[in-house]
């Protein structure tokens, strides 16, 4: 639990889209409702649900809720969108109709925001032993641990993500192009500020049958991963050059590995597939493979006897000391 006293109940925004989440959506709902932060706008989008999702919607009369229907089904990142836009909390979370988030979690997340408010957005994450969260990275710190690292850190669930509105807002909300537009936007918000990582978990993502997570381990995932880190590229948006030059090869040898390993199962039409989609020779991948990267994640010179951890730490101990 946060400090009171270190918190200044900003308005948040949590955002629940739906589609025919009758089976969980109560959950959703009523774990939003419950926080013991109350200063939330709570937004629900339904997106022309098939079944009794708006009706069990409609059933909650908290004044604290904004719900809609969509007159016909937009996708789920047009929904997201439109939620958004509809927002005016200074941070942002989702909650969508199959997640839950615990009665502390937003709470917790506004405390670790308002501390570091230069961050875009906040990941929550699992115990990690040379890491001492909260930790806020630079954009050159996030990507080469994104691109180098054995240990991701930025990848999660959305539901792990808490945002600054207005950041997100700032850069165009979400892309309609891709089916992990999650990913996308962690990526892009990264590439261009600090992101913070915190200790987890206080929501809970629920794992069900058709979500975009299941749906990407065909080679769509790593196809996504080279068009958006392409567009990252050519939009200029990182500023190291080093990391530049090195994060095309890293790419190829990324899809050399994926073409591999589909060969290696018979998957033939998988491995053209992705070689098509990426637009690479099977030449230049081989070359890629040769090639080493200068480049290392900063995250793993950090050990548990000389872990990552913020000037946080020290504040605090200075003030106790």
């Amino acid at each position: 639990m946060v400090e009171k006293d270190l918190i200044e109940h900003p308005l948040v925004t949590v955002i629940t889209v739906t589609y025919n989440s009758a089976s969980f959506v109560r959950d959703a709902m009523e774990s939003v409702m419950a926080q013991t932060y109350e200063n939330i706008e709570y937004i629900i989008g339904d997106d022309h649900s098939a079944d009794a999702t708006w009706s069990i919607i409609q059933e909650y009369k908290d004044t604290r809720i904004v719900a809609y229907r969509n007159e016909k089904n937009i996708g789920e990142y047009a929904n997201r969108n439109k939620a958004i836009n509809l927002a005016t909390g200074k941070y942002l979370i989702f909650i969508d109709g199959d997640d839950f988030i615990y009665p502390h979690g937003v709470e917790y997340f506004t405390g670790q925001m308002e501390r570091f408010p230069q961050a875009a957005y906040a990941v929550q994450k699992g115990y990690t032993s040379n890491v001492v969260y909260p930790v806020l990275l630079k954009p050159v710190e996030v990507l080469k641990n994104f691109y180098f690292g054995k240990f991701n850190l930025l990848t999660s669930s959305f539901a792990s993500n808490f945002f600054n509105t207005e950041i997100l807002k700032s850069v165009g909300g979400l892309s309609n192009q891709y089916v992990t537009a999650d990913e996308e936007i962690r990526l892009r918000l990264a590439a261009q500020f600090p992101v913070l990582f915190v200790q987890g978990w206080v929501s809970w993502p629920r794992e069900t049958p058709g979500q975009a997570s299941s749906r990407i381990y065909d080679g769509t995932g790593l196809i996504e991963s080279v068009k958006m880190s392409r567009e990252l590229l050519e939009n200029n948006l990182i500023d190291d050059s080093a990391l530049k030059a090195e994060i095309p090869n890293k790419l190829k040898r990324n899809t050399f590995n994926v073409i591999k390993r589909s060969i290696r199962k018979g998957e033939f039409q998988q491995a053209r597939r992705i070689l098509r989609a990426t637009g690479y020779s099977l030449t230049e991948l081989i070359k890629s493979v040769f090639s080493k990267s200068e480049l290392s994640d900063p995250v793993s010179q950090y050990n548990p006897g000389n872990p990552l951890k913020s000037k946080l730490h020290a504040r605090i101990r200075e003030k106790i000391l």
